[in-house]
């Protein structure tokens, strides 16, 4: 009897993960045969549908915009809804899919750019450098920008629990000038691409299990994934907090900046905890210039610093 509940528990996720990837296979390869201006249409309408289903991530999603924008500027009121991020999110997913593929002068037609003259002095060196972004706008294309700007490039993800829709993540985050590696592989395996001169795109805007502090985020404490910032000071690489937002005509603007001033002398874990904030700092920023683009219905402030103990290091 045992056997045979197995069995048809075996059937029911197998049947859930086959519709998953059909669902999946659908989003992936329809982009590619839709004009973009009808695309960005239809998938932030799509966008705009999931948002009226009432999830928990749309809760988490109107809880976070009214905490953290609420009593703000009036002008930011319209942002407050959720179903302005969601449509966001649909036409991001649109773009991330076509621009992956997209030829160079289609890419460099759409992606703009801040001027790249810091960025090139500090990949002179040879250390590499540490590029950390956040979940603003079509992020995902940041892998392709560098690469295509005579940068290699190197992310490190989660293994998926299906094959099948692992393999399509690593068709999309792959490319030229592109490695994507598994966040089981051999850390060594990072450290050969840095001081070969790749750039290492990491993403430290969300409350993750890895190792991380408690630093300010949008004006609260959030704890904040670390071991970029760790990277940059313990092996002198130069580390660039880079974003992107689209605009009003659907192009995307790259924000690079200057050089993080990471500071390394004195206290390491004091040093630590000033760098997470001036990270932290330029990332808020850049969500509070355009704060329908970012994925608010992350439980980003899930877990608060213990009274007290203001650090926490989970185990890696």
């Amino acid at each position: 009897m045992g056997s045979v509940r197995r069995g048809g528990r075996r059937r029911i996720k197998r049947l859930k993960n086959d519709s998953v990837y059909l669902l999946v296979l659908v989003v992936y390869y329809l982009p590619r045969v839709l004009p973009r201006p009808l695309g960005l249409r239809l998938f932030g309408f799509l966008g705009a549908v999931v948002s009226l289903i009432p999830t928990a991530e749309r809760k988490v999603t109107e809880h976070n915009l009214e905490m953290i924008l609420g009593g703000r500027d009036p002008s930011l009121r319209a942002a407050r809804t959720a179903r302005g991020v969601y449509r966001e999110v649909g036409k991001n997913l649109y773009d991330a899919i076509v621009l992956s593929r997209a030829d160079d002068a289609t890419f460099h037609r759409l992606v703009r750019f801040d001027d790249l003259d810091d960025f090139r002095r500090a990949h002179a060196q040879g250390k590499g450098v540490i590029v950390i972004t956040a979940h603003l706008g079509c992020f995902e294309l940041l892998l392709q920008f560098f690469a295509r700007h005579g940068f290699p490039s190197f992310a490190i993800g989660r293994k998926l629990y299906d094959p099948r829709l692992d393999k399509l993540v690593r068709r999309g985050r792959s490319g030229r000038n592109i490695q994507y590696l598994h966040r089981n592989s051999n850390p060594r395996a990072m450290l050969r691409l840095l001081r070969r001169g790749y750039a290492f795109g990491v993403l430290i805007d969300q409350d993750t299990r890895t190792d991380g502090e408690f630093a300010p985020f949008l004006g609260k404490p959030a704890f904040t994934p670390s071991a970029p910032v760790k990277l940059a000071m313990r092996y002198d690489i130069p580390a660039f907090v880079v974003t992107t937002t689209r605009g009003p005509d659907n192009t995307h603007q790259v924000h690079v900046g200057s050089e993080v001033s990471i500071r390394r002398e004195g206290d390491f874990g004091e040093n630590l905890l000033h760098n997470l904030a001036l990270v932290n700092e330029r990332i808020s920023a850049a969500i509070l210039a355009a704060p329908r683009q970012w994925l608010w219905m992350h439980r980003r402030w899930r877990r608060a610093p213990a009274e007290g103990h203001p650090r926490e290091r989970p185990a890696a």
